[in-house]
This record gives C-alpha cells, structure tokens and sequence, in this order.
C-alpha cells in the first residue's frame, strides 16, 4: 500500500463525516458477499459433520477483572462440556494468558497488538492507524474462518456503558462482521442490552444484533431494548443470566452464637457515571458519601459490615470507605489478619464469583449495585437490596419477588434505604422463603435452556 492511498485513507478515516465512506464500504462488502457466506457456512457444515465435531469459539471482555463477565464465561463452558464434551473450544477474550490459564482453553486476543517494526509503528502513526485497522479486520477473519460458531455468552455486550465507540463496541461489530463474512454462526446466549447512547456504536451494535442466527436474553428489558431498534426479536427466548446455572459454594454458614452480630454485606461499586465526563467524580464521591453514611448508621445500632467487590477496579470504592470508617474508630479485619475480638467490618479478597458467594454465605442480608453480586446474593437466597445503574437490576428484582428493594445508585435516598433495611430485616423469613421459591421455579427454565443448547450446538 503506497503512502498516497494510506494518506488518502487517514484524511477519510479522521474526518468529521468518516463514518460514511466506512459504512458504505461495509455495506457494499456484506451486499456481495451474501451468497459466499452461505456457501462458506454450507461448506463448513460439511466438514463438521466429517470431523465428528463442533468446532465454537467465545468472545467477550473476559480477563478484565469484571467477575460477573468471568462467571459468563465459566458457565458457558460448563454447559459446552457437558453437551458437546468433544466440541473443540476457544476464546477471543482481553487476557488470553489469564483465561487460558483459569479456563484451559486456547486464546486469542480481541486486537492485534500492533507493529514491532519501529518503521512501520511509525507509517501506522501517519495514516492514523489504518493499516493496524485493516489488520485486525484480517486477522478477525483468518481466525474465524476455523470456527463454525461464534457465540458471546451472558454479559451486557449490547451496550455502551463507560465505552467508547472505537472501543467495545467496534471490536464486537468487527469480530461479528468477520463471522458473518466467513459464514460462522454468531449466537449471542442470555446476552444483556442496552442502553445505548452513542450514535455510532448505536449503530454498529444494532447491526451486530441483526445479524445473530440465534438470541436469548436474560431479562425482558433486554429483549425490549433489542426491539426498539427495529429487529424482530418476536421468536427470542428469555432465559436467566448464566451465572444461576453456576454451583453455589458447597459450605454451611458458620454457626453462630446468639449475641452475634446481624451481618450485612455491603456490595461496593467504583462507580463514576456511565460514560465518561466531567462530573465523574462528583458522581463517585457522590456515591461514596451516601454508602459511608449508611454504613455509620448500620454500625451505630450494632450490626457487623462485610465489604464485597464484584469487579477488582471496586476495591478502589471498599479502600476508601474502609479508611473512612477506621477513622471514625470502628475495627476493620482484613484478608490474613486475625479477627479482633469484637470485629465491625471484615474486607477479604475475591478473584470470582465463588469467592464473592463464599464471603456471602457469613451475611444475613446484602445490599449491592453490581448485577452479579445481586445474582450472587439471589442463588444464596438472601433478602437483597440492589442500588443499581441499569434497569437489569430492577427487572431480576422484581422477578425475583423484591422489587420493592431497589434504587438508582445516582439518585438513591439514604433514609429511604434505611427503610427498606428494616423492612426486609423484619420480614428476613418471608423475603427468604419467596427467593427459595423463584429459584426452584428457575430450575426448570434452566432446564430448558440447556435443552436450547444441545439443538443449536
């Protein structure tokens, strides 16, 4: 490629109406290739049934840190183990070391790292990174031309939380467009969507919905959302997250005498607002302020506070409410430290959802905002309040029988929480018999969606 057409392409690329030159592209790319992809899609089939075997591959922001994406992941490869033991597996994920290590499966990571060549670093740099672009788009292809299914397991991958257009979003719409190019089936399975609020990966998103040969939600805000931009979603299932089907810690709750403190376990969020502006911290501190004051209020009456994380960037959130609450002179147990004899708050670490469930299994009631640490405390069966920042925690809440318990982790009161405390503290029998009850009424949907998965795997 001449430095002509790479200027020429970096001038489209950064201009203010780039997107329409690309789209159209695009367009005319997936317009002619209809018919090679299904006919690369026929030919795989075959081979498949020659082989004797699936050959599927996973994406997802895996290896982050986000357990609740971790626990997706995880519980998709239970159900492919079990239904397809022979199945050959791999991972388009963040940190292929790392998810190659916890799962034992190959890796691949999302984006090419780029040139080691100084010089070409340097071109790459002029034409405002076009060539590494068209790079990815060739590597993506290349490797998907050996799967015959692409699936994106759980998460809120339909989405644009804290993500910028050219980030997630674009690496989805360009690993999708890949499979479709090459014939590879994209299944997205109990996926969480929206909202969306950039017009760019509003679009791309959209598009890659479109293109799924196959969809399941995990809540009906979900397949709502889906809907509203257009795509037909009338033959779409509703099944729950996947980390339900995840094994619960295999541990009684330690026994406790009768002057031990009620435990609360506290689920904290470094939360800053879902895109990224200005008033992020406001936002946080915000946030953190109102935790603070409701964690003095448990304590002041008594009650024992363990600090919970969903994410690892959330030990930023637990660090500075610890060091909050130690300088109002209450004692802290921390991961390795022995107990003081009269313990407030306990913090530990946790890598995965089993450890958060672990450290639950010690609680009585949980307050929390990340999805996962809710859906952790409802397999456990414990009275929850979800402080959240989508409308996914509201709909599993109100499934779930408590969706008097919820607020909006921007705009929630500090005394009405209090109030739902009490109110669920009152009720903790009957608020934990309901959970029992919608948790054996999800075995059976659970049930059905593993039978889902043995007719389209």
């Amino acid at each position: 490629m001449n430095s002509a057409v790479l200027s020429s392409s970096a001038i489209c690329w950064v201009s203010n109406h780039a997107v329409v030159p690309f789209t159209a592209a695009l367009q005319a790319i997936f317009g002619h290739s209809r018919q090679a992809s299904v006919r690369a899609g026929q030919a795989k089939a075959v081979r498949s049934s020659a082989m004797g075997k699936r050959r599927i591959c996973l994406f997802g922001l895996f290896g982050l840190g986000n357990m609740g994406n971790d626990g997706s992941l995880e519980s998709m490869l239970l159900h492919l183990r079990r239904i397809r033991p022979d199945a050959e597996l791999c991972c388009i994920c963040v940190d292929p070391i790392k998810v190659s290590k916890d799962h034992r499966i190959p890796t691949i990571p999302i984006s090419w790292p780029g040139f080691s060549n100084p010089m070409l670093k340097i071109c790459d740099r002029i034409s405002a990174g076009i060539p590494g672009k068209l790079a990815n788009w060739v590597r993506a292809i290349r490797h998907l031309r050996r799967f015959d299914i692409l699936i994106i397991p759980g998460t809120s991958t339909l989405c644009d939380y804290r993500a910028d257009p050219l980030g997630p979003p674009y690496a989805l719409f360009r690993w999708s467009a890949a499979a479709k190019l090459c014939g590879t089936k994209l299944y997205f399975i109990s996926t969480g969507a929206g909202p969306i609020s950039r017009p760019l990966s509003r679009w791309m998103l959209t598009r890659v919905a479109a293109w799924a040969n196959y969809r399941s939600f995990r809540d009906s805000v979900s397949k709502r959302f889906i809907a509203s931009l257009g795509i037909d979603t009338r033959t779409d299932a509703i099944f729950p997250d996947l980390a339900f089907s995840l094994p619960v810690p295999n541990m009684a709750p330690p026994p406790k005498p009768d002057d031990h403190p009620v435990t609360i376990g506290l689920g904290m969020m470094d939360y800053k607002g879902w895109q990224t502006h200005s008033e992020t911290d406001i936002i946080y501190s915000t946030y953190l302020e109102k935790m603070n004051r409701f964690a003095h209020w448990l304590l002041s009456r008594g009650y024992r506070v363990r600090l919970l994380i969903g994410e690892t960037a959330d030990e930023r959130a637990v660090i500075d409410l610890k060091t909050a609450l130690a300088e109002s002179g209450y004692r802290i147990r921390t991961d390795g430290l022995p107990a003081p004899e009269l313990c407030h708050v306990i913090t530990e670490t946790a890598d995965s959802l089993h450890d958060i469930m672990e450290q639950m299994i010690d609680t009585d009631i949980i307050v929390a905002s990340r999805f996962h640490n809710v859906v952790c405390a409802l397999k456990l069966s414990k009275p929850t309040i979800s402080i959240g920042y989508e409308a996914k925690n509201d709909d599993l809440m109100e499934h779930m029988g408590l969706g008097a318990f919820c607020q909006h982790i921007e705009r929630f009161d500090v005394d009405d929480l209090i109030q739902q405390f009490e109110a669920l503290l009152l009720g903790k029998s009957l608020y934990e018999g309901r959970v029992r009850r919608k948790l054996a009424l999800m075995q059976e949907t659970l049930a059905r969606q593993e039978q889902v998965f043995e007719e389209i795997l």
